[in-house]
């Protein structure tokens, strides 16, 4: 049986005084890509953030592989690739330097690469297949070139968990299905994906749990359990699924 990952437990957050989350429940299971589906404003970034440590709870709490956040984050376990509009692309550096950004929590404060620092950038350069866009700098990529360079900074990182904002947006269908292919590669090796999904349409071809938010987990487990037409209506208040959607056409 798949252990569970990340364990997240009664987790209430708030924002200037509102309720963004609460008392939210769900376990991510090891080996496993996790969808995660809700409306805007439902808590899905606040969710991610929450696993990441970036914003406090003031009920509940987040367990990764049994450990508390801040040590989870000194083995550097869990990795967050934000959405398009969180980064700064005109920022002066090339992809190369991003994926190195991965490597940070291995190094000393001078943060000089070592020769095991620029093997895992290598490495994960290749594997995204972003070795021919190295010394670009991060702005002049395509839409899905970006996405994979932030996921070859996960893998340089050696993080077992990737926490993926709409990875999708603002890609063609081409580019997506390039990277669910990653995706897959990366499940293959054991890693636990939990990534934000705005086309209803794909979870049913790559996802094997989904977790349906809306400022709660309302539901969470199998694709093929979950994700039916009664919890999506649930989850997006009312609002049925396009024909098609449940079985990926």
């Amino acid at each position: 049986m798949s252990r569970t990952t990340v364990k997240v437990e009664k987790l209430t957050v708030t924002y200037n005084g509102k309720v963004a989350l609460h008392e939210a429940h769900l376990e991510l299971k090891a080996g496993s890509i996790i969808g995660l589906v809700g409306m805007n404003g439902s808590g899905k970034s606040t969710l991610f953030k929450a696993i990441m440590g970036f914003v406090p709870p003031i009920g509940g709490r987040v367990l990764i592989k049994g450990m508390p956040i801040k040590q989870a984050q000194k083995q550097n376990l869990v990795a967050y690739i934000p959405q398009s509009e969180d980064v700064d692309w005109n920022f002066p550096i090339n992809v190369q330097d991003v994926v190195m950004m991965g490597r940070y929590g291995y190094m000393n404060l001078l943060r000089i690469p070592s020769i095991k620092d620029r093997q895992a950038v290598a490495e994960s350069l290749a594997i995204t297949n972003m070795n021919p866009f190295k010394y670009l700098q991060i702005g002049e990529l395509s839409g899905g070139q970006k996405k994979r360079a932030f996921v070859a900074r996960a893998l340089a990182q050696k993080a077992e968990i990737i926490l993926l904002d709409e990875p999708f947006a603002g890609v063609d269908i081409k580019t997506e299905k390039a990277i669910i292919e990653l995706l897959l590669e990366l499940r293959e090796k054991g890693h636990t994906i939990l990534i934000s999904i705005h086309d209803l349409s794909s979870i049913s071809t790559f996802c094997d749990d989904v977790v349906l938010i809306n400022r709660t987990v309302l539901a969470y487990g199998p694709t093929r359990e979950v994700f039916t037409e009664e919890n999506i209506a649930l989850t997006f208040e009312g609002m049925m699924p396009a024909k098609g959607v449940l079985n990926g056409r």
